[in-house]
């Protein structure tokens, strides 16, 4: 005799919490509340990282300083997308086309990368200054900062 499996179906909901880590707790906490953008400076080469990290890439050293940086910067890297995708932060088909870039915001010596408020690549130059625009309402995530508005020559 063959033994029949035992199934029992059960509905559950399961609600995880996940740590952003010391670095991005910061970090998006003072988006959220402050409507601030900070990144860590190493004490020892002087270097700026944004997105924050908690050891320097050059250095190897903790880092425990903070310091704010932009909200405006340049692009130093941009590209137009035309192809829709899933989006995990709003869990939406991102509306295309959109522009993306990297941002070397003012005071940081390392770039974002974010959307842009220009998905024309023909208005879009390299050291193009940007601005960050942030969501009305603060949720304590990448989302604050909505995208980077390019400003006019």
């Amino acid at each position: 005799m063959a033994d029949e499996l035992l199934r029992v179906p059960i509905k559950m909901d399961v609600t995880f919490n996940y740590t952003a880590g010391r670095c991005f707790s910061r970090f998006f906490r003072e988006l959220k509340d402050n409507g601030r953008i900070m990144a860590t400076r190493c004490a020892q080469c002087g270097t700026v990282f944004l997105p924050p990290r908690p050891f320097c890439g050059e250095c190897h050293c903790r880092m425990e300083q903070w310091t704010e940086v932009g909200p405006e910067g340049v692009l130093v890297g941009y590209t137009s997308i035309y192809f829709s995708f899933h989006d995990g932060s709003t869990g939406a088909n991102r509306p295309t086309p959109f522009g993306a870039g990297l941002i070397q915001l003012d005071g940081a010596d390392t770039a974002l990368n974010h959307y842009l408020s220009e998905s024309d690549i023909d208005k879009l130059s390299m050291g193009q200054r940007v601005r960050a625009v942030f969501r009305e309402k603060r949720e304590g995530n990448i989302g604050d900062i909505l995208y980077f508005d390019v400003l006019d020559d």
